[in-house]
């Protein structure tokens, strides 16, 4: 007996000698998820102090932080190796891990960092470092600017939805290629006809007459070794005749695209002189004010395909026109961008009121872009869309002044879809020469802020569950451009009233920060002389 006792106590200690035995011990948590301003790897932020942020995610019930070190590097080599020449936080004994401010070397227009960060749960034990992040400064002063604003000349065409380019030359490789754009109105930005991202409906809004947005794009995967081209496509948007801060009859944009090579950035090419531009084939319709919004009117005739191509010769487009504005902040846009977050097709098409007229039901009302394959069509041949959320009456739409016309082209596919402007609906009217579009040639998009979802909510009663994801959807569907609206259909406005009251539900559901940091800019760029509000901000 006596014998198999000292086994028992002998065993485990000649055991504990063995390799492996006297590893460290594991850690509970593990950090990821790392946010920047509430952002995941933002680029031109607006701050020169960011705060950082880091989830810890555990499988042991109970585990917390009790420290964490931030590591934070100028180069992604340099974060691998452990070194941190912008900050070493060093451990800190806290269980904080939201909004920590940046206590690093001083940061400064174009500044990019990469950042990582370990933590220490209850017991003391290290986790293993994060996956890096990264972030980068805007250009937050004036002086950073070489660019200037340009556009299409009246005299030139229609100013109102303009394609701009310019070449430039890559000499050699470079480490990193950041574009920065101030657009008044919409841009899309392309180079060597690849768009800069996929983001659409940019930027948000603002109060054009007290600020503007800039927003930086990594362009550095579309950058090529020798000629490349630039090129932008404005649309009017909010940048509208007789709004507040509009000082020009068409969409603008100054941009500068910077390279760095040895850890400096240098100028590639700015917005100026030598720049080309030319009418595009939209138009819009309507007058961008409530009930008015109208919509895009596409000449198919008047494309000339690929207009950002680094082939396509561009010399004969008139010169763009240079044109000085009066002085108002540009400042980096806080929210994050718009994105088509949901396709949508339609659940019935039927005859509706007429000869070659058709209703397109997409079963639920949504914020965004409808797309249709209209092939099928002679050149000059036109289709007429309207949109609308509700009928008035048995076999009359709502009429909401949201239209959209195509006029088919000479291309063998041709395709209508939405581009610098949107419509609240859920019933398009669809007047075309031929057969009723097939359910697979028509989808809509629903787009808003890409915000994420923060939570949901599931119950065992079915009737709260519905209730849920009504509010859940429809708040969805009036986030589209930095803001709460009231109605994307009819007004667009950010009114306080409903943003007031929708806030504790909104921001239960979804990770708006950066949303609501944006519009609370616009309430104070809104502060009357008497120190009054209006009841919405933006106030066109």
């Amino acid at each position: 007996m006596i014998k198999v006792m000292i086994n028992r106590i002998l065993l485990p200690l000649v055991l504990c000698l063995l390799p492996g035995c006297l590893a460290k011990p594991e850690a509970s948590l593990k950090p990821g998820e790392l946010l920047c301003e509430q952002l995941t790897d933002p680029l031109g932020i607006a701050y020169l102090i960011p705060r950082l942020s880091w989830k810890n995610s555990a499988e042991v019930n109970g585990a917390s932080q009790s420290g964490y070190r931030i590591l934070a590097a100028s180069s992604l080599q340099l974060l691998d190796q452990h070194t941190g020449d912008l900050w070493d936080s060093g451990k800190v004994e806290s269980g904080e891990s939201i909004m920590i401010p940046w206590a690093g070397r001083k940061l400064a227009s174009r500044s990019l960092v990469y950042w990582k960060v370990r933590t220490w749960d209850q017991d003391g034990i290290p986790s293993d470092w994060s996956s890096a992040g990264r972030f980068s400064v805007g250009l937050l002063g004036s002086e950073d600017w070489e660019a200037e604003h340009i556009g299409l000349s009246p005299d030139d065409g229609d100013p109102d939805f303009p394609q701009l380019r310019n070449d430039f030359m890559v000499e050699d490789a470079v480490e990193h290629a950041f574009l920065h754009v101030n657009s008044l109105g919409y841009h899309e930005a392309y180079i060597n006809s690849i768009k800069a991202d996929d983001s659409v409906l940019t930027p948000a809004v603002s109060q054009m007459d007290k600020r503007t947005f800039i927003n930086t794009y990594d362009v550095t995967h579309l950058l090529r070794k020798g000629n490349n081209t630039l090129a932008f496509w404005l649309g009017e948007g909010w940048f509208s005749d007789g709004l507040p801060g509009v000082d020009y009859p068409g969409p603008l944009v100054r941009a500068q695209l910077e390279v760095m090579r040895s850890g400096e950035w240098e100028t590639a090419l700015i917005t100026g002189e030598g720049w080309k531009a030319r009418p595009s084939e939209i138009t819009g319709m309507g007058a961008w004010r409530s009930g008015r919004y109208g919509g895009e009117r596409v000449d198919a005739r008047r494309s000339i395909g690929d207009f950002a191509s680094a082939e396509l010769d561009a010399g004969s487009w008139p010169d763009a026109a240079v044109v000085e504005i009066p002085f108002r902040p540009a400042v980096p846009q806080k929210a994050e961008l718009n994105r088509i977050r949901e396709t949508i097709s339609p659940v019935d098409i039927r005859e509706f009121g007429g000869r070659n007229t058709w209703l397109v039901d997409f079963g639920k009302n949504l914020t965004g872009w409808v797309e249709i394959d209209l092939s099928d069509l002679k050149t000059g041949q036109e289709v007429e869309m309207e949109f609308s959320d509700f009928f008035i009456e048995k076999g009359k739409l709502k009429d909401q002044g949201q239209r959209d016309m195509y006029i088919a082209g000479p291309q063998e596919r041709q395709v209508f879809r939405n581009r610098f402007n949107y419509h609240g609906f859920r019933y398009m009217k669809i007047r075309k020469p031929g057969d009723m579009p097939s359910m697979d040639s028509i989808r809509a998009y629903l787009i808003h802020t890409d915000y994420q979802i923060a939570s949901s909510f599931e119950s065992s009663d079915q009737d709260l569950n519905l209730i849920h994801d009504m509010i859940f959807y429809t708040l969805k569907c009036l986030s589209l451009g930095g803001y709460l609206v009231d109605c994307p259909q009819i007004e667009r406005l950010g009114y306080g009233g409903d943003g007031n009251a929708s806030t504790p539900t909104a921001q239960a559901m979804f990770d708006l920060g950066p949303l609501y940091s944006t519009w609370l800019d616009h309430w104070a760029d809104c502060i009357r002389p008497d120190g009054g509000m209006p009841h919405t901000a933006p106030n066109p």
